[in-house]
């Protein structure tokens, strides 16, 4: 067995990305149906935050005279991650012991709610606890579509996966602008794209199932595997770290550079995303290799593309850079994804996909104060930069020596 974590007397032994989980049953049953849904599933959680981006000025003006304003309504925006980051291994092991399908299609529900329900509240506190239950439910749906790409579709789970990188990256996008746009209306407005969490839960109603499990008595592992789940969350929150690195303070870099607007840096940021989508589409290629020449890969892509930031004096380059830690980017996400499905069996899939969905939550908490830091430590932005490009480039051949040697053992 290549793929996952191989038991013997020696212990746990990593392995590559490449080799097949057990299949999933073929012919699938409404697969197109299936993915889309699950597609569709793995937006909401970027939804519950970048919609919300151009609304903070709005929702500032609407709250700043609450006492607590400075810290309440920023966590109108960071609650729902906040909550995915704590609660996700919870979720996962809910859905692992009474099935994926009733808590996936109840948390739907429950988002699609506590999304609308802005609209019709008025006070700070009780907005900021609608976030919170839309987070809670967040995780529920984070975790189950992550292991059900993995239940449904077997060693087909790299074209989904890539999938949901395209459509998160091109979703992304038009939810920002979509959320601008109802902002300009009323600071209530965003929270109506909520409304789109509805046919995501008609989609679940009509093609969601539980996946049919195995004889645990005969076959399900012992206990749950604790390592291999530990160290891909390990390699996973790393990750988020280093990958959150440009998109939360390239704007700030690019205005250093001679961008003269904000509406400028998002274009700019929009267009970079492209190449999201195209690392996305290169991991279709390329996802049999073993997980350490992914890793590797797209660490030296991140690495350059921040070098390239922190070494411009002017925007174009550092527009460059941003777009080749993109592509490095659009590689590594959806890897990371299907290497942690392929880790576990069905039976304990949510809780390891919850661990891998706290360890993604997480990195993006932990980097700006990590970033902070090295700007304190070093001398400023572009220093920073240059910094984690070469914790980047470190790390990225450490991953590609160490776990395309394990996979070689096998």
């Amino acid at each position: 067995m290549r793929l996952g974590a191989a038991r013997t007397s020696e212990g746990i032994r990593m392995t590559s990305i490449a080799s097949p989980i057990p299949a999933a049953p073929a012919p699938i049953r409404g697969e197109a149906g299936k993915g889309i849904t699950l597609i569709a599933a793995q937006i909401l959680p970027v939804m519950a935050v970048v919609s919300l981006f151009p609304a903070i000025p709005r929702l500032f003006a609407q709250f700043g005279g609450h006492p607590q304003a400075g810290l309440l309504v920023p966590m109108i925006v960071t609650m729902p991650s906040l909550c995915v980051a704590l609660f996700a291994p919870f979720a996962g092991a809910i859905a692992d012991r009474f099935g994926r399908r009733p808590s996936f299609l109840l948390a739907l529900a429950v988002y699609a709610l506590a999304g609308l329900a802005p609209l019709v509240l008025n006070d700070l506190y009780l907005v900021v606890a609608s976030r919170g239950v839309l987070g809670l439910a967040e995780a529920v749906i984070v975790t189950n579509s992550s292991a059900l790409i993995g239940d449904y579709f077997g060693s087909q789970r790299h074209r989904w996966v890539s999938w949901v990188g395209v459509s998160i990256s091109i979703a992304g996008t038009l939810l920002v602008a979509a959320g601008g746009a109802l902002a300009d209306i009323s600071w209530r407005g965003p929270f109506a794209i909520y409304v789109l969490a509805i046919p995501t839960l008609l989609l679940a109603l009509l093609y969601i199932d539980e996946p049919a499990r195995r004889d645990t008595d005969k076959t399900a592992p012992l206990g749950f595997p604790w390592g291999p789940a530990l160290v891909i969350g390990a390699v996973t929150m790393a990750t988020s770290i280093l990958y959150y690195v440009e998109p939360l303070h390239v704007a700030s870099a690019l205005m250093a550079k001679g961008v003269g607007s904000s509406t400028a840096v998002g274009l700019i940021q929009a267009c970079t995303s492209l190449a999201y989508i195209a690392g996305a589409f290169l991991y279709r290629r390329i996802h049999a290799q073993p997980v350490g020449v992914l890793l590797g890969l797209a660490g030296i892509l991140t690495a350059i593309g921040l070098a390239m930031i922190g070494l411009a004096t002017h925007y174009p380059l550092a527009v460059a850079g941003a777009a080749i830690q993109q592509f490095g980017s659009g590689l590594v996400i959806p890897a990371l994804m299907a290497w942690g499905q392929a880790m576990l069996p069905l039976e304990q899939r949510g809780r390891g996909m919850g661990i891998w969905a706290t360890a993604f939550f997480a990195g993006l908490f932990v980097c700006p104060p990590l970033v902070g830091l090295g700007q304190r430590a070093v001398g400023g932005l572009d220093q920073a930069l240059l910094l984690f490009a070469a914790i980047t480039l470190v790390l990225s051949l450490l991953s590609a020596l160490f776990f395309r040697t394990s996979a070689a053992r096998h």
